[in-house]
């Protein structure tokens, strides 16, 4: 069995943002993910939801041959949007955000495309967790433009 490589992307879960720009960001990631890791099972994980960065990140990882992999809370089944058709399922706890810290601790690698509270708050946990290795490896960080309010 292939080692595998975990990849965390949070990001804005509602759609007023520069879409585009994001998929750019994230086509381009994960072409240097895909040539990194030849010999390993790459996960793609994020929020479960089918909207936002977590639906452009699941869409992409599709095209890639990526395991997409789906860590929230309960809360997520009730969302309008929906959830992605993921092919692994992690829910802890209810509520959005109560499955921060279990998340930061499943993945390796944290990209963050824009995002709101939840997802600043993530990348500064995995900072934190990871603080004695260097983050240049280990996070990668990109803003998009917002539309929302």
């Amino acid at each position: 069995m292939k080692p595998i490589v975990k990849y965390g992307i949070v990001g804005f879960s509602r759609n007023q943002f520069d879409k585009k720009a994001a998929r750019d960001i994230l086509q381009e990631e994960f072409q240097k993910i895909k040539e990194k890791h030849t010999e390993e099972t790459i996960e793609i994980v994020s929020g479960y939801t089918n909207s936002g960065v977590p639906k452009i990140a699941y869409e992409l990882a599709d095209e890639f041959g990526f395991v997409t992999v789906g860590f929230s809370a309960k809360q997520a089944l009730r969302v309008r949007s929906g959830v992605y058709p993921v092919k692994k399922k992690i829910i802890i706890g209810n509520r959005f955000g109560d499955e921060s810290e279990d998340f930061i601790r499943y993945i390796d690698v944290l990209i963050r495309v824009g995002g709101g509270k939840q997802s600043r708050h993530e990348t500064a946990l995995f900072k934190n967790l990871h603080d004695h290795k260097s983050m240049d490896e280990i996070v990668k960080e990109f803003e998009v433009d917002w539309f929302g309010n």
